[in-house]
């Protein structure tokens, strides 16, 4: 599962519209961390793939999860 595809799954398991993320990472306490509904729609449409770490640290915790669930599994893989 890529990462608008997890974005969109974790909105919606917690019933929440674009709208409702963007208010409420309007209490982020650094405004890099401030997400525009646009953006999140990017983001789940694929058009954004490269968010900052303010942003996936507002958003983890919007949706309650650790900022690592946002990427893929490196359990069994071996380092390069």
């Amino acid at each position: 599962m890529n990462l608008s595809e997890k974005l969109k799954k974790m909105r919606t398991k917690n019933k929440l519209s674009m709208s409702q993320v963007a208010r409420l990472s309007q209490r982020a306490t650094d405004h890099r961390g401030r997400i525009t509904q646009g953006y999140i729609s990017r983001l789940e449409s694929g058009q954004e793939t490269n968010p900052s770490l303010q942003k996936i640290v507002t958003l983890s915790r919007i949706y309650k999860v650790e900022p690592n669930d946002f990427f893929p599994s490196t359990k069994g893989r071996k380092r390069a």
